[in-house]
């Protein structure tokens, strides 16, 4: 099989491998969809702790059952299913109390697993039992089904900041990169966010907020996205601020902007060479407001994203600038990286390419 293998910044090949053996517990998955995640940009560049060379990539995949192993019950060759980053091992006492996604082994699809940037997948039997793999109508396309897991990222989001359907008021969201803009339609779409203000720099991207239902996009270069923001809330601030881009600066703005009782969620991470953040604690103290963050999501999440997608309700086709085809893996890197389109879906099917 063809494969897109990482072996250092900078350095991932093509290569031919051998399709994974099936082995009890696994699955075998035909790749249809594997979308590009920032993280996946990062580690190219960069690499990982967590990532080992000759690594395989990708964690937003959707594919098609070729091969079950012994011992697997709920999954026939044929099945449509897609898939996600985060692995829960099942026994920490985070896994235990319900929260997987904070799970102190942190295993990853495209980390310490081989991931879908191939032709071929091989799930290993931690992901079969406790990831998040879920099963899908065929009828729904593979690119939607694959960003079932930044969707569920997005909800995770929401839900570390405390918001639920019919609170209203308004979201401020830093960026409008495939995150951002997901942020944004799960807002509009299924949370029923009044108001959603989008701040980014690039003219491209902020059409691209403006498209997908931004009641207000800011250029942070050109006025204060604070005073901006506080004059667009009649004074009182966001409900949710997100920042959504690896930022520092939108850190300490976001704490600025945020309402009373609001909470600020920094959702993007900041590179490692980043500095401490220098906020005025007031704005918390006054405003009993609230800083968290998130980190990737749970099974039960990717379920009710996928379930979100399938139903029509959030429509992510939206998000699906293009589809470009495995052995073109590094166009689509580059095209990713230019900050002109929203999501690029990597395919190993060149009848899917659009």
């Amino acid at each position: 099989m063809l494969a897109a293998v990482w072996y250092a910044p900078n350095d991932v090949r093509l290569e031919e491998r051998e399709v994974p053996r099936i082995l009890p517990g696994t699955l075998l998955i035909k790749v249809k969809a594997c979308a590009i995640c920032g993280s996946d940009l990062r580690i190219f560049r960069e690499g990982n702790s967590r990532v080992e060379p000759s690594r395989i990539l990708g964690h937003e995949i959707a594919g098609e059952v070729v091969e079950v192993g012994a011992g697997v019950m709920n999954y026939s060759v044929g099945d449509s299913v897609s898939t996600g980053a985060d692995i829960p091992c099942g026994e920490c006492s985070h896994c235990l109390s319900g929260r997987p996604n904070c799970c102190d082994i942190n295993y990853a699809i495209g980390y310490q697993f081989d991931g879908g940037y191939a032709e071929y997948i091989r799930l290993d039997p931690l992901v079969v039992k406790n990831g998040p793999l879920q099963k899908f109508n065929a009828v729904l396309p593979w690119q939607n089904a694959a960003l079932a897991e930044p969707l569920a990222c997005c909800i995770n989001g929401y839900e570390r900041a405390l918001y639920h359907k019919g609170m209203g008021g308004s979201v401020v969201i830093f960026g409008a990169g495939p995150i951002g803009l997901m942020l944004l339609m799960l807002g509009k779409q299924y949370y029923g966010v009044d108001n959603v203000v989008v701040i980014e720099p690039s003219e491209t991207r902020r059409n691209l907020a403006l498209a997908f239902g931004a009641d207000l996009v800011i250029d942070p270069d050109i006025t204060q996205s604070v005073d901006e923001v506080m004059a667009f809330t009649e004074n009182q601030g966001a409900q949710v601020v997100f920042t959504a881009c690896p930022i520092l600066e939108t850190h300490n703005l976001a704490v600025q902007m945020v309402a009373k009782r609001g909470v600020v969620n920094f959702f993007g991470g900041l590179p490692k060479t980043a500095p401490a953040i220098d906020i005025l604690s007031n704005f918390l103290h006054y405003r009993e407001a609230y800083i968290t963050g998130s980190h990737g999501s749970t099974p039960a999440q990717h379920k009710r994203a996928l379930d979100l997608i399938a139903t029509g309700i959030v429509d992510v086709s939206k998000v699906v600038s293009k589809t470009v085809g495995l052995k073109d893996i590094h166009k689509g890197f580059d095209l990713a990286r230019s900050g002109t389109v929203a999501k690029v879906v990597i395919t190993p099917d060149d009848a899917l390419i659009t």
